[in-house]
């Protein structure tokens, strides 16, 4: 019952969005994606959800790749949210977090949820080194059209980057498990890692290089520590067996202490 208020509230709040698409979104999400997230932010993605697709329709084949972007201040002054919707593809999430910090954007928290017909609603929390955020906006429009269109490396930009960063994160261990969901053959990543200078594009990109598609995570940094969290499957037809997970639980610890 909460979640049809929800909707029906939905429906009254966005403008040019038929119903259809608002039963479909609702439809095609998980209920922790509903449980997570702001009504307003809801909103947001259902709009930019429409504005993709009539993108997508109007547009040549690069146009397609081109994601929707929207950037909000919070209401406390501290730091910004940059809302990104897209359709899926391999790497997405390490891509866009690359690309935040090229743009030198610190990463303090995160949240992807893909819907079933792979559209990807991702958003980042992320606070800047100055008052003007401007310049880092539009370095982030320019490394996402590299990254994701052009499908550039961004690996020297990020470590041109991370220089200016040395120093920083948390002197506590790293602890990474890696396991099975109950009665799944979902994979879970735990990781209580010292956040350092484009870690996520790391672990991004090593769980992307295993094999998986990152369908959902919860990325967040408190006193230097990353508490991060991802759900994932496999993107290919080998098996998820013990071997594979440890694989990937020692990739991660490497990437968490580079």
């Amino acid at each position: 019952m909460k979640r049809l208020i929800s909707q029906q509230h939905i429906a009254q709040s966005v403008t040019g969005v038929s119903a259809e698409e608002i039963d479909a979104h609702f439809n095609l999400l998980p209920d922790r994606y509903f449980a997570q997230t702001d009504e307003s932010d809801v909103a947001l993605h259902l709009e930019m959800v429409n504005r993709l697709l009539h993108n997508i329709s109007a547009a040549d084949s690069l146009g397609s790749l081109r994601p929707v972007i929207e950037w909000r201040e919070s209401p406390d002054h501290t730091h910004h949210v940059v809302h990104v919707v897209t359709w899926d593809r391999a790497g997405l999430f390490y891509k866009l977090a690359g690309a935040l910090s090229v743009a030198g954007l610190n990463i303090l928290s995160a949240k992807i949820t893909t819907r079933n017909d792979h559209i990807a609603l991702d958003s980042f929390e992320v606070g800047a080194a100055g008052p003007d955020i401007a310049p880092a906006r539009e370095a982030f429009a320019r490394s996402v059209e590299d990254a994701l269109v052009a499908n550039r490396d961004l690996s020297s930009a990020i470590a041109a980057q991370a220089r200016l960063f040395a120093g920083e994160g948390s002197a506590h261990p790293p602890t990474v498990d890696v396991y099975l969901e109950i009665n799944s053959a979902r994979a879970i990543v735990e990781m209580h890692v010292p956040d350092r200078f484009g870690l996520l594009y790391r672990v991004g990109r090593v769980i992307a290089e295993a094999g998986f598609s990152l369908t959902s995570a919860r990325v967040h940094t408190e006193r230097g520590l990353a508490i991060d969290r991802f759900h994932l499957d496999a993107a290919d037809d080998k098996p998820v067996d013990a071997a594979r997970l440890n694989a990937l639980r020692e990739a991660l610890l490497i990437a968490s202490i580079r």
